[in-house]
């Protein structure tokens, strides 16, 4: 599989790059946005995804973001530098840099666009549908991997990390939000006040993929109007919480309930990065055969 180098600015001037491989402008256009921390080239299911989408005619991109890396330096449109990565991006930004590369695809003759996010990345392409600058151009959504990722703090701390809601609100009002937050007990990777309260906020698009909360009714779910294809693996500990009754196919079920227009497929031994399953999944992707809503 070969690829081109590109490189966009998004409209808050930093520079982004990406992989991207040919294809017609009468077929979709696939962005793909990777998850947290690590980055858009290192896994193989994305290049096993690409191959199979590019053989039926479809461009992909794998793209960068600011949340690439843990404390990534990007170059601005001035010259200057910016480090943002995991430990500080803002989830609420992440629509900047999906739209910087909708805008190369446009400019390119592409009008219809799928976009293709895992684990983290799924959030940020589900916001994308209703913060987005070109959302009304996203023909079609897949989810690899979707991440309870409050659930996964709630196991951790039992509560203790609602505290730091309160502490991050604090900091930020003290223009200290670029501190990181001294989280070793229950926090796997570090992040600053601004990324704890991005990640964390009870927002309704902030706890889409909440399945741990039995009360909660999934507004942001509800008003997805695309074709959605979700695949998850069987072994994926990001989606298994029997403490909370939340295992992988519980999960999906939910998903078909509600979002109307979607597929599902539990990807039976895979893990939450498809190891050795790279090409079970591409052909899972390649797949999908979008519906109109």
């Amino acid at each position: 599989m070969t690829y081109d180098f590109i490189q966009v600015f998004t409209s808050d001037d930093i520079k982004l790059s990406g992989l991207v491989s040919h294809g017609s402008t009468d077929k979709t256009a696939y962005i793909f946005i990777h998850g947290f921390e690590t980055d858009f080239y290192s896994y193989d299911f994305y290049h096993a995804i690409s191959q199979k989408l590019s053989a039926q005619g479809n461009l992909c991109i794998l793209a960068q973001h600011r949340g690439t890396g843990l404390h990534t330096e990007f170059i601005k449109k001035d010259g200057s530098d910016a480090y943002i990565g995991s430990l500080h991006e803002k989830i609420e930004e992440a629509h900047l840099d999906i739209s910087a590369f909708i805008e190369y695809l446009v400019n390119e003759g592409f009008q219809k666009i799928g976009l293709i996010g895992h684990s983290l990345g799924t959030i940020k392409v589900v916001r994308y549908l209703f913060e987005g600058k070109y959302k009304d151009k996203i023909e079609s959504l897949i989810l690899l991997a979707p991440f309870d990722k409050n659930a996964w703090i709630q196991r951790k701390s039992q509560d203790k990390w609602k505290d730091y809601l309160k502490v991050a609100e604090q900091k930020i009002a003290e223009g200290k939000g670029e501190e990181v937050v001294p989280l070793p007990d229950y926090e796997d990777y570090p992040v600053t006040y601004n990324t704890f309260l991005s990640w964390y906020n009870q927002s309704d698009i902030s706890c889409m993929w909440d399945f741990y909360r039995k009360d909660y009714d999934f507004p942001i779910l509800r008003q997805i109007n695309v074709p959605v294809k979700v695949i998850l693996g069987s072994k994926d500990e990001f989606m298994d919480f029997p403490e909370f009754g939340v295992s992988q196919q519980s999960a999906l079920d939910k998903i078909k309930e509600l979002i109307k227009n979607s597929e599902t497929v539990l990807l039976e031994g895979s893990d939450h990065v498809y190891r050795g399953f790279e090409d079970q999944l591409a052909t899972e992707v390649a797949s999908f055969e979008i519906k109109p809503s």
